[in-house]
């Protein structure tokens, strides 16, 4: 490296992930929780270029939060561990994953922190097969407050949704979905196949992906069509098109300054840059939204991403797109300018290499940047997205030095963003913007509209009469006229 690097310049020196299935049940007391697969993951990223005794040095633990019961999971990485002087971060759910590898990254090149711990798991497999075979595991007991709190600010969904019958995210995203298909002029069996190919690709990846929790290709026609081991939950979207979070999966990044990596004995060879972070965290609920198809948060994180690294999208050489459902792929992809690129994983995405809740993008990105050290690749994207496509972000990673660097686009965003107006107690016609058919044991349960009056004021809106349900899933109903009178809509 020819260009002088400064001493406080984060970079990344290991990343590792790891995986527990026990289906027998006498094993299940034997095996690990979330936070000593974490432990384990930080371990393995720490002996692959040193030994994992250099982890007593850390001086910051961050964790996402998880589907499981810990206050303060650092605080039992930094005892298993042996780093005494180490903060202790906890994450909550709503915000960026990638925020805890942004603040680690910043606090370095500030100088506060010399080497940081970003780390997150799950061990929600475990818990099922403990449930299945009633065996009580080990209760979680209560630790001492995190030594940092990080917090989201608002909620993500409205009162006029969940009357509505919405609930889970797949709804959301069905009803994004609806638009998507209908802006770019496919009929549904159209976008239904496009979608599945799609899918089948990432499944693809995940064969290969050692660490992947399902490595089996799955065919297009097994992901589209719901079946008994595939329901139908909100349509187009099957079981398959959903993440699997019943996954025992952690991983771990260590990040230092050049000048701890240095210190520590890790060769430059293993060093990998951090280069540029961006992130929107302007928040509209779903039925808000112009364009509920588009992703104003990712054009303009792509924007800056871009301009801060001086980089065009066809120069990066790895891209892990956030794989929670499909619209969430297609929106950025259509974001970020990605168009006909043929890889848009590196995993093999969340419902076949596994999607440990709140700690995918820790997972992806591990991944990531195990292929950028294994393969004559440069650079990688990561992307990330939080709650219902609300919040958005992106990484970028390269083996070449360049100075770390952070733009928050919220505002950007909030200038771009139109809000719309939700009314809870509309009565009159209003014309459809976005449908789905949610269904409740693959079987359908009611048709859930976004609906517009003369006025561009939103109302979200169900019915339960079985004779639409077929229409709405053959053809578009989008810019049909509904009379809505008590949130109930009929034509």
């Amino acid at each position: 490296m020819n260009t002088p690097i400064n001493a406080t310049t984060p970079v990344i020196i290991a990343a590792a992930a790891v995986s527990q299935k026990i289906d027998n049940p006498e094993l299940l007391l034997d095996g690990k929780d979330a936070v000593g697969l974490m432990v384990d993951a930080a371990k393995k990223a720490a002996n692959k270029h040193l030994e994992a005794i250099i982890l007593s040095e850390v001086d910051a633990i961050s964790v996402c939060q998880g589907m499981w019961g810990f206050n303060n999971p650092a605080a039992l990485m930094k005892e298993a561990v042996g780093a005494t002087n180490a903060e202790t971060i906890f994450q909550k759910i709503g915000v960026l994953q990638q925020d805890v590898i942004s603040e680690a990254c910043l606090a370095i090149q500030s100088g506060k922190k010399s080497f940081c711990l970003v780390a997150g798991g799950e061990a929600k497999y475990r818990d099922l097969m403990a449930g299945i075979h009633q065996i009580t595991l080990p209760s979680v007991e209560a630790q001492s407050e995190p030594d940092r709190l990080v917090e989201p600010e608002q909620e993500l969904w409205l009162s006029a949704e969940t009357d509505a019958g919405l609930g889970m995210p797949v709804g959301y995203y069905a009803l994004m979905d609806s638009v998507y298909q209908k802006d770019h002029s496919l009929t549904v069996e159209q976008h239904r196949h496009r979608v599945a190919e799609l899918y089948h690709d990432f499944s693809d990846v995940a064969a290969s992906n050692p660490d992947a929790w399902k490595q089996q290709v799955v065919e297009a026609d097994d992901i589209k069509n719901a079946s008994d081991k595939n329901p139908m939950l909100a349509f187009p979207y099957t079981k398959r098109h959903n993440s699997s979070w019943n996954v025992d999966q952690a991983s771990a990044i260590l990040i230092c300054s050049t000048e701890k990596a240095t210190a520590l004995g890790v060769d430059q060879k293993h060093w990998i840059f951090p280069v540029a972070a961006t992130a929107s965290n302007h928040m509209l609920a779903v039925s808000e939204r112009e364009h509920l198809a588009r992703c104003p948060g990712a054009e303009e994180a792509a924007k800056a991403l871009y301009e801060l690294s001086n980089m065009a999208p066809v120069a990066i050489d790895l891209v892990e797109l956030y794989s929670c459902f499909p619209v969430g792929v297609l929106s950025f992809v259509d974001a970020l300018g990605l168009e006909g690129r043929s890889s848009l994983t590196t995993t093999g995405g969340m419902p076949f290499a596994g999607g440990p809740l709140n700690n995918y993008v820790i997972q992806s990105t591990v991944k990531t940047l195990e292929l950028l050290e294994s393969i004559n690749k440069v650079t990688a994207l990561v992307s990330n997205i939080s709650g219902m496509n609300t919040k958005q972000g992106l990484f970028l990673y390269s083996k070449n030095y360049q100075p770390f660097q952070y733009q928050d686009v919220t505002e950007k965003v909030a200038q771009v963003q139109t809000k719309k107006t939700v009314l809870t107690d509309y009565q009159g016609q209003a014309t459809i913007v976005a449908s789905t058919v949610l269904f409740q044991k693959n079987t359908a349960e009611r048709v859930v509209v976004i609906a517009e009056n003369e006025s561009g004021e939103r109302v979200v809106a169900y019915s339960q009469d079985a004779a639409l349900f077929s229409d709405f899933e053959k053809q578009t109903q989008i810019g049909k006229s509904v009379a809505v009178e008590q949130g109930i809509f009929c034509f």
